[in-house]
This record gives structure tokens, C-alpha cells and sequence, in this order.
């Protein structure tokens, strides 16, 4: 089973699944404002153009901690 971004739309768990990630690492993302959900109705979705996008963001180098 693949989990390539190949929905119009997301939940927050899904995505999660899709980008193998953790929920909450999705969740601070959109708290931070770096990943921008729609809310068709009280559940918050995650368009596949933002998803992209939001990806695409993301550094090519890991954090260096010191």
C-alpha cells in the first residue's frame, strides 16, 4: 500500500500517515501557522495543494542541535 499525497484532501491523521510522520509533529505544524488547514465543516482537512506546499517548505538538512 502506497500513502503518496494522491487525495484532494487530508485528515490530520491521514496526512500523517501519508508523509510518515507523527500526528503531532502535523499538529505543530498547523499551530505554527507552517501548514494552513480548511474547515469545511468542524473537522479540519488538509488540501492536497497545501499539503505540497507545506512539504516543499520543509529543510533539506536536518536541525543541528548543539
Amino acid at each position: 500500500m502506497t500513502h503518496e499525497l494522491d487525495k484532494l484532501a487530508y485528515s490530520i491523521p491521514s496526512l500523517a500517515i501519508a508523509v510518515e510522520l507523527s500526528v503531532d509533529t502535523v499538529r505543530k505544524h498547523i499551530a505554527s501557522g507552517k501548514l494552513v488547514p480548511s474547515y469545511p465543516n468542524s473537522k479540519p482537512i488538509i488540501r492536497k495543494a497545501e499539503a505540497q506546499r507545506w512539504l516543499d517548505s520543509l529543510p533539506n538538512e536536518p536541525k543541528v542541535t548543539a
